[in-house]
């Protein structure tokens, strides 16, 4: 696992990650119904997931289906690569890539539950728009998480180690 990893922290590979992140990015904002993906909100309702479900229509909801399955599990992939390497990159406390891990599990028990959502419905089910609900903001906090964290040893790492020491002399 760590030659893997090795290969990928080049700055060829890394680079190839950077642009599938994007390039995930913008897939999955044209093909998936932004104002209407339960993947991309923070904290509905159940309610609110079966009003978004139902506001999608048939054709919608079997192209969502498609899209979390195919192109979401691929980026997942991609960015669980691409945050292991950086937070080992710019980290000593190599505890923090379980990050990235967790945000993946997270994100995949997310599209298991929209997955049941869109299969049952018209079947509504409150347990299971809460559990896809907390799957979601669960995440969300997550990977906001991630960032403050990844921000802050970039700023330790590469802006204060360089500045000059600046205790008082008196």
């Amino acid at each position: 696992m760590e030659a893997i990893f090795r290969k990928l922290e080049r700055p060829p590979s890394l680079l190839a990650l950077v642009v599938l992140f994007a390039l995930f990015n913008l897939l999955l904002n044209y093909f998936m119904p932004r104002e209407l993906a339960l993947d991309v909100r923070f904290a509905y309702s159940a309610n609110e997931a079966y009003n978004s479900i139902q506001r999608m229509g048939p054709k919608v909801r079997e192209n969502y289906l498609a899209v979390i399955w195919i192109l979401d599990t691929a980026y997942m992939l991609v960015y669980l690569l691409l945050f292991s390497i950086l937070i080992m990159k710019i980290s000593k406390r190599k505890l923090l890539v379980i990050l990235p891990l967790v945000i993946f599990i997270l994100d995949l028990f997310e599209n298991l539950m929209v997955t049941f959502l869109l299969l049952k419905f018209p079947v509504e089910s409150q347990v299971l728009g809460f559990i896809a609900s907390f799957f979601t903001t669960t995440k969300w906090l997550t990977v906001g998480a991630f960032c403050v964290i990844f921000i802050f040893c970039v700023i330790r790492n590469y802006v204060l180690k360089n500045q000059p020491d600046l205790k008082l002399n008196r």
